[in-house]
């Protein structure tokens, strides 16, 4: 089953899975365009696509992987032997404080993220993303972070609620 992210937000970028950040939340956005339930979710250009490059797999490679591996689990066994876990703790720290560079780029931001201009404390762009989240799905900021919180936790102790 593939998440519809119309009507729910991905797993934060913050949720690790397989020793990597926003690994989780590229899959349930994968899995959602290859559903046709993406809504306004992409993989590129963004952090997934930054993700993905890193890693050395194009995202035909990525899909054609989710096709054939049902849950999390799998993915992370498919990742772990298709990349090379040693730049991990690299990207992760890269994508962690990956920010919006400037005003210039804030500004040219703005329209595709509209909570920018009412928030000029954020910047990090895992803040940016769980927030906006929690806007396009009306939460409260606070309730988008338990929510991520949860998801987190849950899926260190048990399988993902979001595993399909």
């Amino acid at each position: 089953m593939s998440p519809d992210l119309r009507v729910a937000p991905p797993r934060s970028p913050q949720v690790e899975l397989g020793g990597l950040v926003l690994f989780a939340r590229t899959i349930d956005k994968a899995r959602a365009k290859a559903a046709g339930t993406a809504g306004d979710y992409k993989i590129g250009p963004g952090l997934s696509a930054y993700l993905l490059e890193w890693l050395g797999i194009d995202e035909l490679a990525f899909g054609a992987a989710l096709a054939a591996h049902s849950d999390d689990d799998a993915m992370v066994r498919w990742l772990h032997a298709n990349t090379d876990a040693a730049v991990y703790p690299s990207i992760n720290e890269r994508l962690r404080i990956r920010a919006l560079r400037d005003a210039e780029h804030r500004a040219a931001m703005t329209p595709v993220y509209p909570l920018l201009a009412e928030r000029p404390d954020l910047s990090n762009w895992f803040e940016i993303l769980d927030y906006d989240d929690a806007l396009a799905f009306g939460l409260p900021a606070f309730a988008a972070r338990v929510y991520h919180a949860a998801a987190w936790a849950l899926s260190r102790v048990t399988p993902s609620p979001f595993s399909y």
